[in-house]
């Protein structure tokens, strides 16, 4: 399921009309027989045919049973599907109540609970809560249908018609929902900060969503729909509903935002506009919402940001370059720009908006006409940048008409990308010193040798070494590996640490290192077995641990 502030999928058609939903009664009866076997229902009854839900919500329990003759199946499962039926007005209002099973399963959520049995006759329970509002003062909740399948590929539809031989109803006496829902924080909703209200329609379908949340305190929000208006008199109309997934406890709405429940939900809608729509503005026009008693409430209007429709007629941008290009940011920001020229701007350029693939390129500053009449936004490159790719801009005129490129607007490809200087040469160093190369064993536990290297400064600084400490031997006695900075002046500094608890005693060390960059590119000097090591320029370092004991007296 998508987080709250996901991106929802939903579908409309241009239409004048709002859409409304169909509601259709199932009157089959299909037991269908799948290899060698047969699934049924054999019984479902609630406990209580009547209820009085006037001052509340009533628990009802629902136990139904399924065979299964084929003797080879182990896992029976299906949904039992229950609606509300007003019988005055003689039809079905609000959503469907869907309650999947499954053999075995005592848990968890709103489901039904396997009771006993086997996988060829199996029993099972829901504890549904008859609402206390409903759409008139006498209502029937019933079972419209029960859908059963099991592990062999065997699958059944019981209907209407079968249902109406078992206990699958309720009649109840109900309050009558009083109020009708009402809609607040209506908001243009993109992936993007800032907001890009801007879509194009040149040849393709664009979409446009909004959210909102939904509130009715008696019987919730049942399904609603969402129109858009733009030039021309034309207008798109997109349904929504509530729905509920098998997997959790969570609601959606308009196709796969969540958040709340059925009396308070966040919705959001996705409008498509097809290929070709006019351009130029599109507006919320009217937002209608139903709640499960049938009351209806209808927004005109609401304020909420409008959305930019082009299919890049008036206004048009070529000419794209960024510079510089490739960029040397191995060692600091980078400031560049991109540059355009525009055709066709009424009243002038009044913005120029653009966007990157990642945060490590971004538009710095304010953007300057040229002498030759091109356009350049400045950006910055960050260090921290091996490259990033130009996916929207966006180019508005005085007169709000705009035009738009790269893939965030499924628009034209500008085909612009930063790509970084390539680091070719691993580090490189000149010479190296040791601050002592003389230490008492007496003062060994606190000493630490500090090593100096002399680097050239090359394309990408370095970054990182590792040392080795060996005795006479050409045994390991001391070794290190972290992360270092290069000085302004070419120089690695890294401190050698001594295990003087480990047995280090009097006599000669020597020390090998490596040395690697930001592009990891590595070099190794005086590490012995290692074919990569070559000789330290300056000869090899090395320093004296001297035993400066007493000796004892005679």
């Amino acid at each position: 399921m998508i987080s709250l502030f996901a991106r929802g999928i939903v579908r409309g058609a241009v239409t004048l009309a709002v859409a409304a939903t169909a509601i259709t009664s199932v009157t089959s009866t299909a037991q269908a027989a799948g290899p060698g076997g047969k699934l049924s229902l054999s019984a479902l009854s609630f406990a209580q045919s009547t209820v009085n839900s006037t001052a509340g919500a009533v628990a009802d329990d629902l136990t139904w049973t399924v065979k299964d003759s084929n003797q080879a199946a182990v896992q029976v499962s299906g949904h039992v599907t229950i609606r509300m039926y007003d019988n005055a007005a003689g039809a079905f209002v609000g959503h469907d109540y869907v309650i999947p099973f499954s053999y075995g399963n005592t848990c968890c959520g709103d489901v039904g609970r396997y009771v006993d049995g086997s996988p060829q006759e199996s029993t099972y329970t829901y504890t549904f809560v008859v609402p206390q509002w409903a759409s008139s003062s006498s209502v029937t909740w019933k079972v419209t249908k029960v859908t059963l399948e099991d592990d062999l590929g065997t699958t059944a539809t019981v209907g209407a018609a079968k249902l109406e031989t078992f206990g699958s109803t309720i009649a109840t006496t109900a309050a009558v929902d009083s109020t009708a829902p009402t809609i607040s924080e209506l908001s243009l909703y993109q992936n993007l900060s800032p907001l890009r209200p801007y879509v194009y329609v040149n040849g393709t379908s664009a979409e446009v969503t909004y959210t909102f949340t939904i509130q009715d305190a008696q019987t919730g929000f049942w399904k609603g729909s969402l129109k858009l208006a733009g030039p021309s008199g034309q207008s798109v109309t997109t349904p929504f509903q509530y729905t509920k997934s098998d997997s959790s406890t969570a609601v959606t709405c308009g196709g796969g935002f969540s958040g709340g429940d059925v009396y308070y939900l966040f919705c959001g809608v996705t409008v498509t506009l097809p290929a070709g729509a006019a351009a130029g503005s599109w507006r919320v026009a009217q937002i209608v919402v139903v709640d499960n008693a049938g009351r209806q409430s209808t927004f005109k209007n609401p304020a909420a940001q409008s959305v930019t429709a082009t299919s890049n007629a008036a206004i048009t941008a070529s000419g794209f370059t960024l510079t510089p290009n490739p960029v040397n940011n191995w060692r600091g920001d980078v400031m560049g720009a991109l540059t355009l020229s525009v055709a066709g701007a009424t009243k002038g350029v009044s913005a120029v908006h653009v966007n990157f693939d990642d945060n490590s390129c971004t538009p710095w500053g304010a953007t300057t006409v040229n002498a030759d009449g091109t356009i350049s936004v400045p950006v910055r490159i960050f260090s921290s940048s091996d490259g990033c790719a130009v996916n929207g801009i966006a180019v508005v005129d005085g007169a709000a008409n705009v035009s738009l490129y790269g893939s965030i607007y499924n628009a034209p490809d500008p085909g612009l990308a930063y790509t970084r200087v390539p680091d070719t040469t691993p580090p490189v160093a000149t010479s190296a010193s040791l601050s002592t190369t003389s230490i008492p064993l007496s003062e060994l536990s606190q000493t630490s040798v500090r090593l100096v290297v002399n680097a050239e400064i090359l394309t990408a600084p370095i970054t990182s070494f590792s040392y080795y400490v060996y005795n006479a031997a050409g045994d390991v006695v001391s070794q290190s590996t972290g992360g270092t900075s290069q000085a302004p002046d070419g120089t690695v500094t890294m401190y050698l640490y001594l295990p003087w608890w480990n047995g280090m005693g009097p006599g000669e060390y020597r020390v090998g290192f490596s040395l690697s960059d930001a592009g990891r590119l590595s070099t190794f000097y005086d590490i012995l077995g290692d074919p990569r090591s070559k000789p330290l320029p300056g000869g090899p370092l090395t320093f004296t641990i001297v035993d400066d004991s007493t000796p004892a007296a005679a």
